[in-house]
């Protein structure tokens, strides 16, 4: 559900990061409370993980034509907390907009917002509702398909009013927002069901460490679960992110992209030169678009996909491994300030 740049006009591009940047400097505020160097570790595998995880498209039941990936905003909520949450979530969407273009630059903050902050205190709040009080397995894990569905579903919801603000739907806005939230309803239900997959693992195998409580915890299973979701991350970006579906994901078939239906004229026109020069610069100066090397170069026209799989491989470590980095940083930048460095 990353937003591109020919969504968003430059003024609410502007006005959305200025409110994500106020609303995760808030957030960073209140996680000196809450962030300790017990923290660090889990909140890197975590956000690794996501990672990785984000870069595996899978084809959505009876839509052939279109793709999902997980979010992972109510996954870390529910195992981290909001605040660490929305922290590391933050810090995913930031790598993979500067290093791989996932995402627009210009639409930096709105996807902060729609992925990350929103997502995650919301989706955490309708998790605990549904949940209630020392549930039981299955009240868990209905709960998180329901947090699920609600926080990708406001996130869609966001991106209409976004680019509906921007003066760039060529269709009735009604129109755009029922597209997008029939698709991304499906999306949150295929998220619950990894949310919940997730989830059962953690309660079943390493239950000393399952809830926010444990970023305060010292529980036997720590390292072995930092071991584990270290592996699954690299497994998941450098091999599973081969076998992913390359179907438009929902926001670009609800706008842009539609392969099964030859027809389909795109629902936005945007023809600001702010927009098209933000674009050509950050396709210019990205150093792994899309997650492989440059189309355009001479290695890849000689060896062709064996190359691209390499590169996207390659991506899936590098882009792990960058974003445990800026999470450690910037838990140590809250710790600094909370004065306990």
């Amino acid at each position: 559900m990353h937003m591109a740049n020919e969504l968003l006009s430059a003024p609410v591009a502007a006005g959305t990061v200025a409110i994500a940047a106020g609303a995760v400097g808030y957030i960073c505020h209140k996680a000196r409370d809450i962030v300790t160097s017990d923290s660090f570790a889990l909140m890197g595998v975590m956000g690794a993980f996501v990672f990785a995880a984000q870069m595996v498209n899978f084809q959505l039941p009876l839509m052939p034509g279109t793709s999902g990936h997980l979010v992972g905003a109510v996954l870390l909520a529910i195992i981290l907390g909001p605040v660490a949450g929305a922290i590391v979530l933050t810090s995913v969407i930031i790598v993979q907009c500067l290093i791989f273009q996932d995402g627009g630059l210009l639409a930096l903050g709105c996807n902060i917002i729609n992925m990350a902050i929103v997502p995650c205190f919301l989706g955490r709040w309708i998790y605990d509702v549904a949940a209630g009080s020392q549930s039981g397995k299955g009240r868990t894990y209905a709960a998180s398909v329901i947090a699920c569905v609600v926080a990708v579903g406001a996130g869609a919801i966001l991106v209409v009013i976004e680019a509906g603000l921007s003066g760039v739907v060529v269709v009735p806005v009604r129109t755009f927002m029922v597209t997008m939230i029939g698709i991304h309803v499906v999306i949150g239900l295929m998220e619950g069901v990894i949310t919940a997959g997730v989830l059962l693992y953690l309660r079943e195998v390493h239950a000393r460490v399952f809830g926010e409580w444990a970023l305060q915890s010292r529980g036997t299973g720590r390292k072995a679960l930092y071991v584990t979701l270290a592996v699954v991350s690299l497994v998941v970006g450098a091999g599973l992110s081969l076998v992913a579906s390359d179907r438009p994901d929902g926001l670009e078939w609800s706008y842009a992209d539609r392969p099964d239906q030859p027809g389909f004229e795109k629902v936005v026109s945007n023809d600001s030169a702010i927009v098209a020069a933000v674009d050509k610069a950050q396709s210019k100066y990205s150093p792994l678009p899309d997650y492989s090397i440059r189309s355009e170069s001479d290695t890849t026209k000689q060896t062709g996909e064996s190359v691209r799989a390499g590169w996207t491989s390659f991506a899936g470590v590098l882009g792990s491994g960058v974003t445990m980095l800026v999470v450690w940083l910037s838990g140590a930048a809250v710790k600094r300030r909370n004065g306990s460095g």
